[in-house]
This record gives structure tokens, C-alpha cells and sequence, in this order.
């Protein structure tokens, strides 16, 4: 069973899976499903507030997710934090192991100690993978250790199409997810006001010593270009291409929406914002609203 409200909306059972047409009702809809992520591998779309889904394209592709991987991480983190496993202040020294990860990066080096909130601000805006190792081994002593937790609350969270071999989301063959497992990790996420107070950072700084400060700039290039975005995180790799979870709120409507294999930046970004335009739109979620309560089912049902 999937750990989600919502009903039908978000799936109960993985047999259900995102509700699927049976033909389509009306060419409109036919089209939705045709303008909107034409490059992206897999993409989802959904209303948080009441779990309805608005788009979906092949939601359950097991695809290498690449450092949308550090959402699970992050969310990881912040549960320790509420429970008062871990602190902000936390001072965390970095392994030789942390300082060697390759890909994206705080340039950090082994022996080097920093706050836990400056590792969470390296995590989220620059998706710094030594970073996310270094909190990772602090949370659970090793990255060994941390993995297993991944993959335990994936397990709680009903995630059957996701598989973590490491923290950061580097490419590795058994190292996968979906669409829709990103969709619910974000969820999960989201319940932790915190972390927007981190994902919608834009620019940053964190000292390095005593004299030298390093700017943070976030990867999530639609902060301040779309209204209303205010995290949650990219990925990029060679296998996975360009990856984005975002979320938006406006007038009291949140979205979250997923896209996976994008060809380009550009062409994530664009698709992104189409997808976050069709979900905002105010007339087209009270429809889709309508539907589900008139039918008990979700949108394409």
C-alpha cells in the first residue's frame, strides 16, 4: 500500500498506479496529454492540497533520478531534526571519504568542519554531493549506514519503483526511481516548513574560513523567473539528462510537479513551467476538482 491521501488521486495500491484512460472522454484532454513534457521521459503533475493529479506521462519509468536523489536525504534530515537526533548548529567534520565524492561540489576537505545548516545550504542550492555525504556519515556514521535509511523509508513510503545505491544520486545501474516516487518524496518533504525556507534561496553564502566567504547560487533556475516556485530540486547526470521536482503555491493552491530525462536546461525549464502553468490555472484545477468529486475518480480516469 502506498503511504498517500488523497484516494484514487495519488494511487492507493501499486496495481491501481496512477489512474490510467481508457480512451479519451474528450479531444481537449487528448491534447493536454500531447502539448504539455513532449521531451521529458516521465513527468507528473499534481494538486497537493487535495492529491489530485493533473497530468502524467509514464509516472512509473524506473529512470535514474540523478541529485533529485537528495530530496529522500534531505528529507531524512529534516525528520532527525524535528526529532532532535541532529541540530542546525551541529558542527560536522568531513571524511576523507565526504571530501573525495565526485560531481557537483563544495570543494570541502577532509578535515574540515562546518555548521549541519551550512552542509543543507550546500545541499540544496549547488546539489554539493560532498556535502551531502559529509551529513550523511554524520547522521548515520557511514554513507553505508545512511543508504540503508534511504532505502527503509522508501519502503514505508510505499516506493516500489525506487532502488538508492548512494546519497547523491550519482549514475549507477540499480540506483533508480520514477516519477512518481519523486512526486511522494517531495510530499513528504513539503511537510517540513523548513525546507522552504532553504529551497527558495536563490543566491548564498557560507563562510570557508575566517576571512573568505563562498556564493551560492541554486541550481533551480525558475526561482525568480516563475511566480510562485519555491524549491525543490534538480538533478543532472550523463544517463539521467536534466531533471527537475518543483513546487509552486498561488492563491493558496500548491502544486508539485515532476520532470525526468529532459533533453537540455532549457528545454526542462520550458516544459516545467508549461506543466506549472496548466496545474495553476484556476479554472482548469476547479474542473479537474469537479470531475473527481462528480466521479470519484482522478483526472484521465
Amino acid at each position: 500500500m502506498r503511504s498517500c491521501e488523497g484516494g484514487r488521486s495519488v494511487g492507493n495500491e501499486q496495481n491501481s498506479r496512477v489512474s490510467k484512460p481508457n480512451g479519451c472522454r474528450k479531444r481537449k484532454e487528448c491534447s493536454v496529454r500531447m502539448k504539455y513534457a513532449k521531451f521529458a521521459k516521465s513527468a507528473i503533475a499534481v494538486h497537493l492540497n487535495t492529491g489530485n493529479i493533473l497530468f502524467q506521462k509514464h509516472p512509473f519509468k524506473k529512470l535514474p533520478p540523478a541529485s533529485m536523489t537528495k530530496m529522500m536525504t534531505l528529507l531524512l534530515a529534516m525528520e532527525m531534526l524535528q526529532q532532535g537526533k541532529i541540530k542546525t548548529s551541529d558542527l560536522v567534520k568531513v571524511s576523507k571519504h565526504a571530501a573525495s565524492t565526485e560531481g557537483s561540489s563544495l570543494f570541502l576537505k577532509p578535515g574540515e568542519v562546518m555548521p549541519l545548516r551550512n552542509l543543507l545550504k550546500g545541499i540544496v542550492l549547488v546539489s554539493g554531493n560532498d556535502a551531502t555525504v559529509a551529513l550523511a556519515e554524520h547522521m548515520a556514521g557511514t554513507e553505508a549506514n545512511f543508504v540503508k535509511l534511504m532505502n527503509n523509508k522508501a519502503k514505508t513510503l510505499g516506493l516500489v519503483n525506487t532502488h538508492f545505491v548512494n546519497v547523491h544520486g550519482l549514475d549507477h545501474k540499480d540506483h533508480f526511481s520514477c516519477a512518481y516516487d519523486m512526486f511522494i518524496i517531495a510530499k513528504s518533504l513539503l511537510r517540513h516548513q523548513r525546507i522552504l525556507k532553504l529551497t527558495s534561496l536563490k543566491y548564498a553564502t557560507i563562510p570557508r574560513n575566517s576571512q573568505t566567504r563562498m556564493m551560492l547560487k541554486n541550481t533551480n533556475t525558475l526561482l525568480g523567473k516563475y511566480r510562485g516556485v519555491d524549491g525543490l530540486k534538480t538533478g543532472t547526470t550523463d544517463k539521467a539528462k536534466y531533471c527537475l521536482t518543483a513546487t509552486a503555491k498561488k492563491q493558496g493552491t500548491r502544486v508539485v510537479a515532476v520532470v525526468m530525462g529532459e533533453p537540455t536546461v532549457r528545454k526542462r525549464d520550458k516544459e516545467m513551467a508549461g506543466l506549472l502553468d496548466l496545474s495553476l490555472q484556476r479554472r482548469f484545477v476547479d474542473r479537474q476538482m469537479t470531475r473527481r468529486h462528480s466521479r470519484g475518480k482522478s483526472f484521465f480516469a
